[in-house]
């Protein structure tokens, strides 16, 4: 064996201390999966609220809708006014 990817080395190195933890307290999954699972939902919650946080200032700034965004107008829909 001459060359040893590191990304994998680091991915066994890393499971067999996950195997070994495991192996000494089934908590220390659950604790780690709860963290891993909270951090993934305040993520979620972090992201609508930028998106809607982005909706409310486009609307505010009138930049919410644009002509090329508006189907109508991209295919000629709309008479002259």
């Amino acid at each position: 064996m001459e060359y040893v990817n590191p990304v994998v080395f680091l991915i066994l190195i890393s499971e067999i201390c996950l195997g070994i933890c495991a192996w000494h307290s089934p908590r220390f999954l659950r604790r780690a999966a709860a963290h891993l699972l909270t951090r993934a939902d305040v993520l979620d919650v972090a992201r609508k609220e930028n998106e809607r946080r982005m909706k409310v200032w486009l609307g505010e700034l009138g930049l919410d809708e644009g002509p090329a965004r508006d189907p109508d107008i991209a295919v000629g829909r709309y008479q002259q006014r």
